[in-house]
C-alpha cells in the first residue's frame, strides 16, 4: 500500500538524514538551540539593528574586497565564488563572523537565559534528548540568547537559520531551480528530523525557524538581486553588491537593513512552535501560563504575517499561500509527522 503522507523527500534524502541524526546524538556537535520568547519579555532590552546592520556591511565590503580578483563577476561561477566568500562572514555560530560577533561580544545588548530558570526548566529528555539531557543545564549554546532588531524580539538562532539553512534555500531554489515547494517541504522534513522538532533532538518544532529560513532565501536572493523576491518583484530590495566594470561593489546606495527580514513571524510568542509530544506541549504551555503569557500573544501580529506571506507558492496545484508553510495558526500542540502538510 502506498503511503500518502503529503511531506516525504526522496528515501536517500531520508536515509542520509537518518544518518545525520545518528552522527549528531553520537557527537552532540549538532546541537540545535532554542529560544525562551517569554521568560523576563517585557524587560527592557535595547535595539541592536544599528549595530548589526554596521556588521553586516561591513562584511559585504571584506568580501567584495577579497572577491576583487575573480573578474568577470557576470558569471555563474563569479557569483557562486563571492557567495563562498561571503559565508565567512554570514553563516552560523562555528563559522559566521556576525554570529560569534553577537554571541561573544560584551558590547551587544542581550539577553540569556539559564535553561533551568527558561520556558524549557521542567524539560526532560523524554520531551527532548538534547534540551533534556542534564549537561545541557551548563552549555551556553543551549538556549539562544534574545536579541531586539527594531520591534522584534528573537533568538540569535535566527540569524543562523537565515544564514544557513536560508542559503541552502536559495542554492536549491534560485540557483538550482527546484521548485519552492519542494523546497519549503524539505526544510520542514529537516526541522522534523535533525533541527530540533524530534525526542531524540530538542524536541521543539519552530515554526519561528522555517520563517527564518524562507526569509533568509530572500535574503541571498538580494545580494545581487538576479532574480525576483519570491513574494513578488515589489519586494525586490536588492541588490546589496553590483557587477561594474567586471568586478564586484559593493552598493553603498543600499544597505543591508535586517529590519527588512525580521518580522513577527520569527518571534515564537506570535508564530507558536510545536512539540515531539504531548507532554512536552503541556509542559511548556503550564510553563508559558505561569508567566502570564499564551500563544499567540498578539492575534493582530499574527494576521499581518497571514496576510504578508499570503502569496500563493509558485507551481503549487493546490495553490496553497506561502504562510502554509512556515506559519502556525494551530497554537502549541504536538506535531504531526505524517500528513501535516
Amino acid at each position: 500500500m502506498r503511503c500518502k503522507c503529503g511531506m516525504f523527500p526522496e528515501i536517500g534524502d531520508i536515509m542520509k538524514n537518518l544518518i545525520l541524526l545518528g552522527s549528531i546524538l553520537l557527537s552532540g556537535a549538532g546541537f540545535a538551540a532554542e529560544a525562551d520568547h517569554y521568560t523576563s519579555r517585557n524587560d527592557l532590552l535595547e535595539d541592536i539593528s544599528d549595530r548589526l546592520n554596521s556588521d553586516a556591511n561591513e562584511s559585504l565590503r571584506k568580501a567584495v574586497e577579497n572577491s576583487k580578483a575573480l573578474g568577470e563577476c557576470d558569471s555563474k561561477k563569479a557569483e557562486l565564488a563571492l557567495y563562498k566568500e561571503l559565508r565567512n562572514y554570514f553563516a552560523n555560530h562555528t563559522k559566521g563572523e556576525i554570529v560569534k560577533g553577537l554571541l561573544h561580544s560584551n558590547n551587544t545588548a542581550k539577553r540569556a537565559i539559564p535553561l533551568n530558570e527558561s520556558i524549557y526548566g521542567e524539560w526532560s529528555i523524554f520531551d527532548g534528548y538534547l534540551l533534556g539531557k542534564k549537561s545541557a543545564a551548563n552549555s551556553p549554546l543551549a538556549l539562544s540568547p534574545m536579541i531586539k532588531v527594531g520591534e522584534q524580539l528573537v533568538g540569535i538562532d535566527k540569524l543562523e537559520h537565515m544564514f544557513g539553512m536560508g542559503f541552502k534555500y536559495f542554492k536549491s531554489h534560485h540557483i538550482k531551480g527546484k521548485k519552492l515547494r519542494k523546497v519549503l517541504k524539505r526544510g520542514i522534513f529537516s526541522e522534523k528530523t535533525i533541527l530540533g522538532g524530534n525526542i531524540l533532538a530538542t524536541g521543539v518544532f519552530a515554526y519561528g525557524d522555517l520563517s527564518a529560513n524562507f526569509n533568509g532565501m530572500r535574503f541571498w536572493n538580494h545580494v545581487l538581486q538576479r532574480r525576483d523576491d519570491v513574494l513578488g518583484a515589489d519586494q525586490n530590495i536588492g541588490p546589496y553588491i553590483l557587477c561594474v566594470d567586471n568586478s564586484f561593489v559593493v552598493n553603498t546606495e543600499n544597505p543591508i537593513d535586517f529590519k527588512n527580514y525580521i518580522d513577527a513571524s520569527m518571534d515564537e510568542s506570535v508564530n507558536c512552535s510545536k512539540f515531539a509530544t504531548k507532554n512536552g506541549a503541556r509542559k511548556y504551555k503550564r510553563a508559558m501560563e505561569k508567566r502570564g503569557f499564551s500563544c499567540p500573544m498578539s492575534q493582530s501580529s499574527l494576521n499581518e504575517i497571514l496576510t504578508k506571506y499570503g502569496v500563493v507558492t509558485p507551481k503549487d496545484r493546490k495553490k496553497r499561500p506561502i504562510s502554509h508553510w512556515i506559519i502556525n495558526t494551530d497554537g502549541n500542540e504536538d506535531v504531526s509527522y505524517f500528513n501535516e502538510f
